[in-house]
């Protein structure tokens, strides 16, 4: 042994050494070479000396276990141990960020190896024990310095450290106890007073949100839990954050509120709406549900942390929250590190002074705008996505022109300033309303909107833009069911035959004639039937006499009724004694005159027009004259058109500036978008030409592929397209994820075709012009940067497959590129969780790169900005007079609207 005169000269071959192995060889080094590496290895990590410790960890990091030695696992415990005592010193300027990249990397391989068999790391000698608690040992540390490293980024790589681990005990459903534990640190850390560790925080409880299924699985309620503190921390933090003046703080809670609205997107309805116990100012116990919270925090971010002091409107504590499961004050130890400064570059400022004042309104309203966007957000989709349209369709794609028989263009153009069946107005100063009348489709069997309903032969639809995205509805006004078919001829012809003469039909066995002779021979005939049954309505036909009948079926059922014996009750009594034969005939003969002389007039003066009744019709429906005539009843029915809403509701100028501006708010996407490049290297492969003429991978690499995204067709896609063409000259498909927030395509070159040069020039226009690349590399060296020739290309992410049918990940960035992950530089994952991993990791890349663009702005910010624009230059202030005339009358007529038009 040397002595420590030779200290330096030890510490420089040992760092000599390690660089030596810990590079990608293309032929493995001999077993008597590896025999004697391990055994020094096996000392150095266990030296008393801590420098030696420290030099091994520093320059075995971060590729050692990734190069895949013949035997390499035999250190593993060696590493482990000495990585923690790397982590558990005070001295700041130690490797605290390889080792931790070391322990990281470790945290898939228990899963892989249950009983691995590995050096005993107590003694220097070669022995091998068979060790089973290596995965509590590796998460112990990890968990330790995740809540006491003093370094800030190897704080950052064991937080990532942790999120990896917890993703990969949930896909192996291993049901570990200490997964409660890494998500309880994972979320104290959220509103550490370091930024960007909470920030790292905050990527992997955003990661979380694709494992939502096998978290309940774990533990049923871990996702209402981790919603319950998002709301509290951000509740913690916002009062604080209103008053600083650093945008890294705000984008703190900017991102917390997206992570809010992820996680809350990511669960049912019926999951939001069960109650929590919140403790009130008197101890008194108040239940309301998850969403009712969930809005009062971000009531809070719109109007500001002030609303908070009344009781009515504060969300939660992170004192409900605490129980046996999640200690919301775990202590964590700061950092020793001095606080990076707000840089400009890191603040996204310019140089140039005149942006100051912009960018400070800008940074004030960060986080309004962001909780605006989750409430309409919120609003419009939860429980709404994917809507019919599939993940790729957010947002309506219908505009004014469309269905407008008064348009022939296929885009907005300046002609519907002169239809006259629609208006544009502004509602609350943030929304765009438009309203069009537009005929109904009578042409569709049983659909329309109707539905088969009787309803009017136009249709309204209005269109809404907001800051969430723009929104297209069809109403129709709708009178009751439609009359049922031939109603009208049956009902005349019932009502016509009760005007005829009926024929007569002829007595049947229990009918008589009976004749009663009254005085001066006149004699009248009567028709009876012997009742056997009592008349009613239902039995008594038209010609017969109610009471009539009634008299003759008493007299004959009941005799002792009858006044006069043999006589019905019907027959007319004979004529008082005080009126003489001669009066009566003489009454009698002057009612059949009268009777005679009548019928003579009637057929005499029938035809005449004067003696007719008029035949009254029925009123046949009138087609309103004006265009517009429906939207403004349905603008009436809501109360649009009333006084109250003056304040609210105003008409929007029409001129081509405003047309330009409607165009250029509905291109700018309602999601956050990213495109990102994939590359395939097969073994063997390290020039640009070869790499770009590959038409496919191995079945491990399309596997990965598949992982990123679902396949969509370019031709027919309607999500974001990242630059691809539909005409087939990019490829007729390529991956595609999205959310409800974020849309990610990808530029698969294996996807892209490479037929001549030109098609490979395109190709590489496509792929080196992406900030973020994937390269998935078989060959036996490691990738270089300068292979794929760009500009571009400020972050690359390296899988490599090993043997163990693991895969290790390289990622290279630009010096000024801020920390991001999940996957760092050295980590080791498996298949299962790869592209999750690997799809987070990009995204949160991308993020990180835009974050360095000065004054650069989110999709809500620019939409935001946008709809601002368009209400500050073309809202228009009328008189009530004037807001109803053009109401009333959109725009003067042209023409009469035919039949044709309604």
């Amino acid at each position: 042994m040397l002595t420590d005169k030779y200290k330096q000269g030890k510490l420089h071959a040992y760092k000599l050494i390690c660089n030596t192995m810990k590079r990608r060889q293309d032929v493995s080094p001999n077993r008597d070479f590896l025999t004697h590496f391990y055994n020094i290895m096996h000392c150095g990590l266990l030296h008393i000396d801590q420098d030696i410790v420290n030099t091994i960890i520093k320059h075995c990091s971060p590729q050692f276990f990734s190069l895949g030695l013949p035997g390499a696992t035999m250190l593993i415990m060696d590493f482990i141990v000495a990585a923690g005592r790397v982590a558990s010193s005070a001295f700041l300027n130690a490797p605290r960020v390889e080792a931790q990249v070391l322990l990281g990397s470790l945290v898939c391989f228990p899963n892989l190896y249950c009983e691995l068999p590995a050096l005993h790391p107590n003694i220097p000698d070669i022995a091998v024990s068979q060790f089973t608690d290596v995965k509590e040992l590796i998460i112990k540390t990890v968990l330790s310095s995740a809540r006491d490293e003093p370094s800030g980024p190897a704080r950052c790589v064991a937080l990532c450290s942790l999120g990896i681990w917890i993703c990969e005990e949930l896909v192996h459903e291993s049901h570990h106890p200490q997964i409660k534990e890494a998500l309880n640190v994972i979320c104290v850390s959220l509103k550490f007073t370091n930024k960007t560790v909470a920030h790292v925080a905050c990527n992997m409880l955003h990661m979380l949100v694709h494992y939502v299924p096998r978290l309940q699985i774990y533990q049923p309620d871990s996702p209402l839990k981790i919603i319950q503190i998002l709301i509290a921390t951000i509740t913690h933090l916002l009062p604080s954050t209103e008053a600083s003046s650093y945008e890294m703080d705000k984008r703190l809670v900017v991102s917390l509120l997206l992570c809010l609205l992820d996680w809350i997107m990511a669960l049912p309805l019926k999951t939001l709406l069960q109650p929590v116990h919140a403790t009130g100012a008197e101890n008194d116990k108040i239940e309301k549900s998850v969403l009712n919270c969930i809005y009062k925090v971000l009531h809070g971010c719109v109007y500001g942390a002030q609303c908070f002091s009344n009781p009515r409107y504060f969300p939660m504590s992170l004192s409900d929250l605490a129980s046996v499961d999640y200690d919301p004050f775990m202590h964590l130890e700061s950092l020793k590190e001095p606080e990076p400064l707000h840089s400009p570059d890191s603040e996204r400022s310019s140089k140039l002074q005149p942006v100051t004042e912009v960018k400070t309104q800008m940074q004030q309203g960060l986080i309004s705008i962001a909780a605006r966007t989750v409430i309409t957000h919120l609003v419009n989709h939860l429980g709404h996505y994917p809507m019919s349209g599939g993940p790729a369709m957010l947002t309506s794609q219908v505009c004014e022109n469309h269905d407008n028989h008064y348009s022939e263009s296929t885009e907005l153009s300046p002609e519907l300033f002169e239809s006259p069946n629609i208006q544009f107005f502004v509602l609350n100063n943030t929304t765009l309303v438009s309203c069009i009348q537009i005929r109904s489709e009578e042409s569709i069997p049983g659909g329309g909107l109707s539905a088969g309903l009787a309803s009017a032969n136009s249709n309204v639809r209005i269109i809404v833009r907001d800051l969430s995205g723009k929104y297209s509805w069809d109403s129709a006004i709708l009178y009751g069911p439609p009359p049922v078919s031939g109603l009208s001829e049956p009902t005349s012809f019932i009502l016509s035959l009760s005007h005829q003469e009926k024929p007569e039909e002829p007595p049947t066995s229990n009918e008589c004639l009976e004749d009663i002779t009254v005085n001066d021979g006149i004699s009248l005939q009567f028709k009876r039937g012997f009742r056997e049954t009592v008349p009613t309505w239902d039995t008594i036909r038209d010609e017969e006499d109610v009471l009539d009948e009634l008299l003759q079926y008493l007299g004959i059922t009941s005799p002792e009724c009858l006044q006069r014996t043999g006589i019905s009750l019907n027959i007319p009594a004979p004529q008082p004694v005080c009126i003489s034969e001669k009066q009566e005939n003489d009454v009698i003969n002057a009612i059949l005159k009268q009777h005679t002389e009548e019928k003579e007039f009637v057929e005499k003066h029938f035809n005449d027009l004067n003696m007719k009744a008029v035949e009254q019709d029925e009123p046949t429906p009138q087609k309103p004259q004006s265009a517009f005539y429906y939207c403004r009843l349905l603008l009436s029915i809501l109360g649009m058109n009333s006084w109250d809403k003056r304040r609210s509701f105003h008409l929007l100028k029409k001129n081509e500036k405003l047309l330009r501006e409607l165009r250029n708010l509905d291109s700018r996407q309602c999601r956050e978008t990213h495109k990102i490049a994939v590359f395939y290297v097969a073994e063997g492969q390290e020039d640009k030409h070869s790499i770009l003429t590959n038409t496919g991978g191995s079945q491990a690499y399309e596997d990965f592929v598949a992982g990123l995204g679902w396949e969509v067709n370019l031709t027919n896609h309607c999500g974001f397209m990242g630059g691809l063409q539909k005409n087939k000259s990019t490829g007729l498909t390529t991956p595609y994820f999205a959310t409800s927030t974020v849309e990610v395509i990808f530029h698969v070159s294996t996807r892209m075709p490479s037929d001549n040069d030109d098609s490979l020039t395109k190709k590489l226009r496509h792929l080196g012009n992406d900030e973020v690349h994937i390269v998935w590399s078989e060959h036996t060296r490691d990738y270089r940067r300068g292979i794929i020739p760009t500009e571009f290309g400020d972050v690359l992410i390296v899988i490599y497959p090993m043997k163990n049918h693991m895969f290790s990940i390289q990622i290279m960035k630009k010096p000024e590129v801020p920390f991001f992950g999940p996957l760092f530089d050295g980590a080791i994952v498996n298949g299962k969780v790869l592209p999750i991993m690997v799809r987070a990791t990009a995204i949160n890349a991308s993020r990180a790169l835009k974050s360095l663009i000065p004054l650069y702005q989110n999709f809500y910010e620019e939409r935001a900005r946008y709809l601002q624009t368009i209400v500050q230059h073309h809202l228009e202030p009328t008189t009530f007079e004037d807001f109803a005339a053009q109401v009333f009358s959109p725009a003067p007529y042209h023409h009469l609207p035919s039949d044709a038009d309604h």
